[in-house]
Order: C-alpha cells, then structure tokens, then sequence
C-alpha cells in the first residue's frame, strides 16, 4: 500500500444501495477516492487487489460481515496500516464495543452524516501517515543495523590479521630465550608494521566515522581547493608523473570535507592507474538542478557497473590484479560527505578507459 498523499483510496461497504450511494457521496465530496462493495466476500477481495487506506463499512452484511472484514484486515495489515471505520445502528453500544475489539478505529451511526464522516477520514489521514513514517524509520533502522553488522564484521576482520601477526611474533620472541640480535630486530619490524598499519585503519575508521556531522557550508572555489590539494598530494603525484587539471567553478560546500572527498579521489585515480599509464585527472564542477556537481574522471582502470555499489560500502576492497593495498575507506568516505551535502555520489565510465566520480550536493537549507 502506498503512503496516501492528499487523497485517500476509501473503500466503502454496505448492502443497503441507499445507505451506499450516501457514504460514497460524502467520499468523494471530500476529495478521496472511493470504491464499493455490497457484500463482505466481495469488499475482502478488493480489499487484497487496490489495498485502500480506509475501509467504512456496515456490520450486518451477506457473507462476510464487518467484524470478520475488520478481524481479516488487521491480519493482513503489514508495513501498512488500513484506517477502518464502522457503520453502526444508532445507540448500539454493543456493536461498536465488539468493532473495537475486532481492530476498528473508530465509528459512524446510520443515518450517515458527511460531515461526520469527513472528520473520521481526516483522521484516517493523520494516523495512515504516522504509521508510514513509522514503516519508514524502522524500515530504516533495520537497514543501518544490517550495514552496521557487516561494517563490523569487516574491521574485526580487518584488524585481526595484523594483531594475530603481532601476538605471534611477541609469542616467538618469549619463547626464544636468546634470540640472535638480528632475529629480534626482524621480530620487532614485524611487530611495528603490523602495530603501524593497525594505526592507520583506526585513524581512518575515527575520520570517517566524523563525517556528515555539522557541515560549515560556504562559497568555495574549486580551482583553489584542487590546488590545495595537490600540493598536499604533491610527493605522491610527482612520483607518479600525475597531471592534474582543472576548470574553475564556484559551489557551496563545506570546505574541510569537500578537501578530504578530493584528496581521496585524486589518491585513487593516482593509486588505480594501469602500470605504465601516466594519470591523468580532470577535475571540473556545475550546476545542477538541485544545487551542483563535482566530477573527477581520470584513465585508470575504471570500474565495471556490478563492482560500483560495492566500493561505496565501508572496508570493501576490490583485491584485483595490480592493485594497491588500501583500508576501502576511499570512496566510501566521498559518499558520506555528499550525502552530509543532501545529495549522492555516482560512478561512470568504461572498465579499462577510467572512472568518473560525481558528487552531487544539494541546496543548503
């Protein structure tokens, strides 16, 4: 069932035409969609084909009557909730005793009055939305524990190997009771490479888990930013006999996280490049509808499409042939700053003809 929006999708019970004709008069003069049935059996199976928002219906009917429609309603209910309204005879306390017991929202009296039934459907509207939202945000919730489960799973085993190399080294020193100087010095290179390189995914994993906090959105430059960042790159980019060009372009962002997604990016483009193949790395910015784009393309080695949801996930690394060691905290990082920006990272391009990352940022606020 979808979220309601202005309009409802009413489905209106009843056996009696007159009583019929009146109830659906008074839905559709408040502006929702209506459809009928004059019998339970029927209403039921409109019920699981067009998943209304709201049923009205009357109690005594053929075949089904209101309070099994009602009991059938609430079993079914999933994510989405049906707003059901009874149609009761005047003063029949019983009545609308048992069609609250059986899952009913509320009631109306016969004769019906529009105007009463109008204040129930906005009603329905308000609670329909509300149990939307609550779909949504559990729907939500459930998703980032199973993100969360397998980020973890990923440092756990990430951090494993290099601790399961320090303790086995440290076990080989303490059970050695005299070492050759060399052997120990071999011992503790190893030790503090794997205590070094233990550091690092956790500096990493501490600043990416800092991003999208309070953005300090401003105008920025992107010209000057990609020169800062070069010269920051400028050891690792010389080595590599990197080019790097630029076409100026004035967007607002945040300017400490828009520095950290461009070194990343630049980083990649540098580290990913074919063997033998001088990188070369445009960087260039637009606008957009909903606020600007920026795009660094370069002529690595590209991604295929199956791979480019994956390298946006945390600690997800590719391991293809040639390709450097690294935390797979690159690009996921770049994703998380533009989605702090209201917008989306995209990836493009051809496998073997470079890759084309595009920040979109939104409208600040």
């Amino acid at each position: 069932m979808g979220r309601p929006g202005e309009s409802l999708k009413v489905l209106v019970v009843d056996d009696d035409p007159g009583s019929l004709l009146v109830a659906q008069a008074a839905v559709e003069q408040s502006g929702h969609e209506c459809f009928t049935a004059a019998d339970g059996d029927t209403a039921w199976d409109l019920y699981q084909t067009r998943r209304p928002h709201v049923v009205v219906t009357d109690l005594q009917m053929p075949g089904m009557d209101g309070l099994s429609l009602c009991r059938a309603i609430r079993s079914a209910d999933g994510d989405a909730y049906t707003y059901v309204v009874l149609v009761t005879s005047h003063g029949s306390r019983e009545d609308v005793l048992l069609g609250m017991e059986a899952g009913a929202d509320d009631y109306v009296t016969k004769p019906l009055d529009p105007f009463l039934l109008h204040t129930r459907l906005l009603a329905a509207h308000r609670v329909t939305a509300l149990h939307a939202d609550l779909a949504d945000a559990l729907g939500a919730a459930t998703a980032s524990n199973e993100r969360l489960a397998a980020f973890t799973g990923r440092v756990s085993h990430d951090l494993r190997t290099p601790l399961t190399t320090i303790l086995g080294y440290v076990g080989l020193a303490s059970t050695d009771p005299a070492p050759p100087p060399n052997e120990t010095s071999a011992y503790l290179e190893i030790v503090g490479s794997s205590g070094r390189r233990m550091l690092s995914m956790v500096e990493e994993l501490l600043s990416f888990a800092s991003i999208g906090g309070s953005l300090e959105r401003k105008q920025l430059s992107l010209a000057k930013l990609v020169e800062e960042v070069t010269a920051d790159l400028s050891l690792g980019l010389g080595e590599a006999g990197a080019v790097i060009e630029c076409e100026d372009f004035a967007f607002d962002a945040d300017e400490a996280q828009m520095r950290t997604a461009l070194q990343n990016l630049i980083q990649n483009a540098v580290a990913y490049a074919p063997s033998g193949v001088r990188p070369v790395i445009r960087v260039q910015g637009q606008p957009t509808s909903t606020g600007a784009v920026v795009q660094v393309m370069d002529n690595g080695k590209g991604i295929t499409p199956g791979d480019r949801s994956r390298v946006v996930e945390p600690l997800v690394r590719l391991r293809r042939d040639g390709d450097p060691p690294g935390s797979g905290l690159g690009l996921a990082t770049c994703a998380r700053i533009a989605a702090a920006h209201k917008g989306r990272l995209e990836i493009s391009g051809n496998p073997g003809e470079g890759t084309t990352v595009s920040l979109f940022l939104g409208q600040p606020d």
